[in-house]
């Protein structure tokens, strides 16, 4: 076994190996952490002396990370995120943190409010970088808050969260039906909506929408023709078409743009937006700070209409 000296290892070592593991690529892990080329690999080579691994391998003009350094990553990004914990207690200040902030959510479905906690944060801190990352199904979320991938998530709201994570309210809306007017008349009764062709989103998840129990419980189903894993691509696969979508009415503003929608022809109730992080940091100044900078930037009156209709 090979003895480790771990009092060589420090959180500036560990943060440009994942850095490197990150972007795949020395020169853009040095551009990210805003330093020179020559450190990151010296940092690298020293990392890989300690721990008797290569860590990263020569891949065509690329490299990627070897078996080891897949493992390491999760546990360097927990590692680094307990450490910021310990001294994230007191004020913060934005302006003098050089860190990145990260946001996963689905980007697709909420292109606009993204748009606007971009704005947000940038209005105080100008040079802030913001990481958005695709969140998929809510599920998902323990994972990347658990591991320091994302600082908070944005999800819509399941039966039950886990009870490593915490999360308050941040938004609703209501769901419409999508269609091309060039190609279909919209869905006026339940019967015409079971019967048409759907396009749906598939995010990998195995759970059932809350659209798809509630027709079972009325001994309905629908026809699902295709589904894509977000709503840019599922928006071009309807166009031109005589498929319909069933979304969130806001992405009449970003992915669904220039097609119409109509109400629903089913009762359901509306979908809940929640802002969520790992319980681990319900004390972070700085997670405060972002939380808070979220729920203004997602309030109604920061919110335009849906457009036409």
């Amino acid at each position: 076994m090979h003895d480790i000296d771990i009092s060589q290892v420090n959180g500036r070592i560990l943060r440009i190996f994942l850095a490197v593991y990150d972007q795949r690529s020395v020169s853009k892990a040095a551009h990210l952490l805003e330093i020179n080329q020559s450190t990151v690999s010296h940092s690298i080579e020293k990392l890989r002396g300690i721990l008797g691994d290569g860590l990263f391998v020569q891949a065509g003009r690329g490299i990627i990370p070897s078996a080891h350094a897949e493992l390491m990553a999760p546990k360097v990004r927990r590692l680094l995120a307990d450490m910021a914990a310990l001294v994230d207690l007191g004020e913060y200040e934005p302006h003098e943190d050089p860190e990145p902030f990260s946001i996963a959510s689905n980007g697709s479905t909420l292109a606009c409010g993204v748009s606007r906690i971009r704005d947000a944060i940038w209005k105080h801190v100008p040079d802030k970088t913001v990481t958005f990352r695709e969140l998929g199904t809510s599920s998902n979320a323990e994972v990347l808050l658990d591991s320091g991938r994302a600082n908070i998530a944005i999800t819509v709201r399941p039966s039950k969260y886990p009870q490593a994570l915490k999360h308050q309210p941040l938004s609703s809306d209501q769901m419409v039906v999508f269609y091309d007017p060039s190609a279909i008349e919209p869905v006026r009764t339940i019967t015409d909506f079971c019967n048409a062709r759907h396009a749906t989103l598939d995010f990998g998840g195995s759970a059932k929408s809350e659209l798809e129990k509630t027709l079972e419980k009325q001994g309905l189903t629908r026809k699902v023709a295709c589904m894509a894993p977000n709503a840019w691509l599922l928006a071009e696969m309807i166009r031109g078409t005589n498929m319909i979508a069933t979304l969130p009415s806001q992405v009449a503003q970003s992915a669904f743009s220039g097609l119409r929608h109509c109400p629903l022809p089913v009762t359901q109730s509306k979908l809940n937006f929640d802002l969520v992080w790992h319980r681990r940091y319900d004390n972070s100044a700085r997670l405060k700070w972002l939380r808070d900078i979220v729920q203004v930037a997602m309030t109604p009156k920061n919110q335009t209409s849906t457009g036409p209709k």
